[in-house]
Protein backbone atom coordinates (compact mmCIF):
# COMPACT_ATOMS: atom_id res chain seq x y z
CA UNK A 1 0.00 0.00 0.00
CA UNK A 2 1.27 3.49 -1.09
CA UNK A 3 1.65 5.66 2.01
CA UNK A 4 -0.36 8.53 1.31
CA UNK A 5 -3.75 5.78 1.63
CA UNK A 6 -5.12 6.02 5.14
CA UNK A 7 -6.10 2.44 6.36
CA UNK A 8 -9.32 3.32 7.40
CA UNK A 9 -11.77 6.15 5.64
CA UNK A 10 -11.22 9.41 5.18
CA UNK A 11 -12.99 12.78 7.38
CA UNK A 12 -14.88 13.31 4.13
CA UNK A 13 -16.18 9.23 3.55
CA UNK A 14 -17.68 9.48 6.76
CA UNK A 15 -19.22 13.26 6.27
CA UNK A 16 -20.43 12.08 3.02
CA UNK A 17 -21.85 9.04 3.77
CA UNK A 18 -21.69 8.59 7.20
CA UNK A 19 -20.54 6.45 10.07
CA UNK A 20 -22.50 3.54 9.28
CA UNK A 21 -21.43 2.88 5.92
CA UNK A 22 -17.99 4.69 5.73
CA UNK A 23 -15.51 2.20 6.56
CA UNK A 24 -17.38 -0.67 4.54
CA UNK A 25 -17.36 1.79 1.55
CA UNK A 26 -13.34 2.66 1.93
CA UNK A 27 -12.98 -1.39 1.12
CA UNK A 28 -15.69 -2.29 -0.75
CA UNK A 29 -15.43 0.37 -4.02
CA UNK A 30 -11.69 -0.90 -4.25
CA UNK A 31 -12.90 -4.73 -3.98
CA UNK A 32 -15.55 -4.07 -6.51
CA UNK A 33 -13.79 -2.56 -9.47
CA UNK A 34 -11.03 -5.10 -8.79
CA UNK A 35 -13.93 -8.02 -9.50
CA UNK A 36 -14.57 -6.06 -12.56
CA UNK A 37 -11.59 -6.45 -13.56
CA UNK A 38 -10.37 -9.77 -13.28
CA UNK A 39 -14.01 -11.09 -14.41
CA UNK A 40 -13.22 -9.33 -17.39
CA UNK A 41 -9.28 -10.73 -17.52
CA UNK A 42 -10.44 -14.57 -17.01
CA UNK A 43 -13.21 -13.68 -19.75
CA UNK A 44 -10.85 -13.22 -22.26
CA UNK A 45 -7.69 -14.48 -20.76
CA UNK A 46 -5.73 -14.15 -24.46
CA UNK A 47 -6.75 -10.39 -25.60
CA UNK A 48 -4.87 -8.20 -24.01
CA UNK A 49 -5.44 -5.14 -26.16
CA UNK A 50 -9.63 -6.02 -26.52
CA UNK A 51 -9.77 -6.20 -22.90
CA UNK A 52 -7.79 -2.81 -22.57
CA UNK A 53 -10.23 -1.14 -24.90
CA UNK A 54 -13.16 -2.91 -22.79
CA UNK A 55 -11.87 -1.65 -19.55
CA UNK A 56 -11.69 1.95 -21.03
CA UNK A 57 -14.91 2.12 -22.69
CA UNK A 58 -17.65 3.53 -20.66
CA UNK A 59 -20.08 1.53 -21.36
CA UNK A 60 -18.25 -1.62 -20.13
CA UNK A 61 -21.00 -2.95 -17.94
CA UNK A 62 -18.90 -5.10 -15.56
CA UNK A 63 -17.77 -2.11 -13.39
CA UNK A 64 -21.49 -0.86 -12.50
CA UNK A 65 -22.86 -4.30 -11.81
CA UNK A 66 -19.96 -4.94 -9.47
CA UNK A 67 -20.72 -1.69 -7.37
CA UNK A 68 -24.35 -2.41 -7.44
CA UNK A 69 -23.61 -6.37 -6.27
CA UNK A 70 -21.10 -4.56 -3.24
CA UNK A 71 -22.64 -1.95 -2.20
CA UNK A 72 -26.23 -2.39 -2.52
CA UNK A 73 -26.38 -4.17 1.04
CA UNK A 74 -25.00 -1.42 2.99
CA UNK A 75 -27.65 0.67 5.08
CA UNK A 76 -29.04 3.53 3.12
CA UNK A 77 -28.15 2.24 -0.31
CA UNK A 78 -30.61 2.28 -3.42
CA UNK A 79 -30.06 0.63 -6.60
CA UNK A 80 -30.86 2.39 -9.64
CA UNK A 81 -31.73 0.12 -13.17
CA UNK A 82 -33.41 0.07 -16.33
CA UNK A 83 -34.24 -3.09 -18.16
CA UNK A 84 -31.70 -3.93 -20.77
CA UNK A 85 -29.73 -1.80 -19.93
CA UNK A 86 -25.73 -2.12 -19.48
CA UNK A 87 -25.99 1.12 -16.26
CA UNK A 88 -27.27 0.33 -13.24
CA UNK A 89 -25.68 2.23 -10.33
CA UNK A 90 -26.11 2.36 -6.57
CA UNK A 91 -27.69 5.79 -4.39
CA UNK A 92 -25.88 5.86 -1.17
CA UNK A 93 -27.08 8.78 1.82
CA UNK A 94 -27.88 11.09 -0.95
CA UNK A 95 -24.57 10.10 -3.33
CA UNK A 96 -25.00 8.51 -6.87
CA UNK A 97 -21.21 6.34 -7.53
CA UNK A 98 -20.32 6.32 -10.42
CA UNK A 99 -17.14 4.23 -11.96
CA UNK A 100 -14.89 5.81 -14.62
CA UNK A 101 -11.62 3.99 -15.85
CA UNK A 102 -9.11 7.06 -15.71
CA UNK A 103 -5.60 5.19 -16.83
CA UNK A 104 -4.05 2.00 -17.09
CA UNK A 105 -0.89 2.48 -14.67
CA UNK A 106 -0.22 2.54 -11.14
CA UNK A 107 1.74 5.81 -11.85
CA UNK A 108 -1.66 7.52 -12.90
CA UNK A 109 -3.53 9.71 -10.34
CA UNK A 110 -6.85 10.33 -10.67
CA UNK A 111 -5.57 14.14 -9.44
CA UNK A 112 -3.87 14.84 -12.39
CA UNK A 113 -6.30 13.23 -15.32
CA UNK A 114 -8.39 15.81 -16.37
CA UNK A 115 -12.31 15.77 -15.46
CA UNK A 116 -14.50 14.69 -18.23
CA UNK A 117 -11.45 13.84 -20.70
CA UNK A 118 -13.19 10.32 -20.87
CA UNK A 119 -16.32 10.45 -19.22
CA UNK A 120 -18.79 8.87 -20.85
CA UNK A 121 -22.35 9.95 -21.74
CA UNK A 122 -23.92 8.67 -18.66
CA UNK A 123 -21.52 10.66 -16.21
CA UNK A 124 -21.31 14.09 -18.41
CA UNK A 125 -25.84 13.89 -18.03
CA UNK A 126 -25.19 13.22 -14.40
CA UNK A 127 -22.92 16.10 -14.26
CA UNK A 128 -24.98 18.21 -16.13
CA UNK A 129 -28.06 17.03 -14.11
CA UNK A 130 -27.62 16.81 -10.61
CA UNK A 131 -23.89 18.07 -10.37
CA UNK A 132 -21.99 21.89 -10.68
CA UNK A 133 -22.84 24.22 -13.42
CA UNK A 134 -19.77 23.63 -15.83
CA UNK A 135 -19.23 24.38 -19.23
CA UNK A 136 -17.82 21.82 -22.19
CA UNK A 137 -13.78 22.03 -21.94
CA UNK A 138 -11.44 21.39 -24.40
CA UNK A 139 -9.95 18.26 -22.95
CA UNK A 140 -14.16 16.69 -23.40
CA UNK A 141 -13.62 14.48 -26.21
CA UNK A 142 -16.71 14.60 -28.33
CA UNK A 143 -19.38 11.45 -28.09
CA UNK A 144 -20.15 9.04 -30.75
CA UNK A 145 -23.60 9.08 -32.32
CA UNK A 146 -25.28 6.17 -30.15
CA UNK A 147 -28.91 6.12 -29.91
CA UNK A 148 -29.26 3.15 -27.92
CA UNK A 149 -26.31 5.03 -25.26
CA UNK A 150 -28.76 8.01 -25.44
CA UNK A 151 -31.93 6.36 -24.62
CA UNK A 152 -30.11 4.38 -21.48
CA UNK A 153 -28.74 7.32 -20.31
CA UNK A 154 -32.38 9.28 -20.31
CA UNK A 155 -33.94 6.49 -18.35
CA UNK A 156 -31.50 6.17 -15.78
CA UNK A 157 -31.27 9.37 -15.29
CA UNK A 158 -34.99 9.86 -15.09
CA UNK A 159 -34.92 7.37 -12.65
CA UNK A 160 -32.80 8.96 -10.56
CA UNK A 161 -34.41 12.67 -11.15
CA UNK A 162 -36.84 11.08 -9.11
CA UNK A 163 -34.89 10.94 -5.45
CA UNK A 164 -35.67 13.75 -3.26
CA UNK A 165 -33.61 15.37 -2.29
CA UNK A 166 -31.43 15.51 -5.71
CA UNK A 167 -28.29 13.09 -5.20
CA UNK A 168 -25.12 14.15 -5.62
CA UNK A 169 -22.48 12.56 -8.24
CA UNK A 170 -19.02 10.79 -6.71
CA UNK A 171 -17.01 9.47 -8.88
CA UNK A 172 -15.30 5.88 -7.99
CA UNK A 173 -12.32 6.08 -10.60
CA UNK A 174 -9.72 3.65 -10.84
CA UNK A 175 -6.98 3.08 -13.12
CA UNK A 176 -6.43 -1.17 -14.09
CA UNK A 177 -4.53 -3.02 -17.02
CA UNK A 178 -5.24 -6.98 -18.33
CA UNK A 179 -1.86 -8.03 -17.12
CA UNK A 180 -1.84 -5.93 -14.19
CA UNK A 181 -5.56 -6.17 -12.77
CA UNK A 182 -6.68 -3.02 -10.68
CA UNK A 183 -3.62 -0.52 -9.82
CA UNK A 184 -5.30 2.46 -8.05
CA UNK A 185 -8.87 3.24 -7.08
CA UNK A 186 -10.20 6.01 -5.99
CA UNK A 187 -13.06 8.18 -4.28
CA UNK A 188 -13.41 12.10 -5.59
CA UNK A 189 -16.10 14.95 -5.98
CA UNK A 190 -16.36 17.21 -8.68
CA UNK A 191 -16.38 21.49 -8.40
CA UNK A 192 -17.00 24.08 -11.58
CA UNK A 193 -14.26 26.40 -11.16
CA UNK A 194 -15.43 30.41 -11.90
CA UNK A 195 -14.64 29.97 -15.64
CA UNK A 196 -17.18 26.48 -15.84
CA UNK A 197 -14.41 24.51 -15.85
CA UNK A 198 -14.41 21.01 -13.58
CA UNK A 199 -12.09 20.15 -11.03
CA UNK A 200 -11.43 17.93 -7.76
CA UNK A 201 -13.20 19.40 -4.91
CA UNK A 202 -12.19 16.24 -2.90
CA UNK A 203 -10.02 12.77 -3.37
CA UNK A 204 -8.91 9.83 -1.73
CA UNK A 205 -7.40 7.67 -2.58
CA UNK A 206 -8.48 3.73 -1.85
CA UNK A 207 -6.58 0.79 -0.28
CA UNK A 208 -5.89 -1.85 -2.85
CA UNK A 209 -7.43 -5.13 -1.73
CA UNK A 210 -4.78 -7.78 -1.12
CA UNK A 211 -3.30 -9.83 -3.79
CA UNK A 212 -5.11 -13.23 -4.41
CA UNK A 213 -2.67 -16.41 -3.48
CA UNK A 214 -3.26 -19.32 -5.59
CA UNK A 215 -3.62 -22.45 -3.68
CA UNK A 216 -1.36 -25.25 -4.35
CA UNK A 217 -2.11 -27.91 -6.56
CA UNK A 218 -2.30 -31.09 -4.76
CA UNK A 219 -0.18 -33.81 -6.53
CA UNK A 220 -2.35 -37.06 -7.82
CA UNK A 221 -0.18 -40.00 -7.61
CA UNK A 222 -1.19 -43.47 -9.33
Amino acid sequence: MRPDVLVGPSEWVVEQFGDKVAGELWTRVPEALNTAIEREIHAHPAMTQTTERVIANPRWPLPYEELVLFLGTLPGAEIISVPKSVYQLVVINGHVVVPWCYGQSARDSMRDAPVGRSFGRLARELLRRFGPSWRRSQAEAPLPLDAVDEREVAKICAAIAQIDPKPEVVIAGFAGAPNLGLLRACLGEIKSSDNGSLNWSHLDDLPLPPPVIPRPRRMQFD
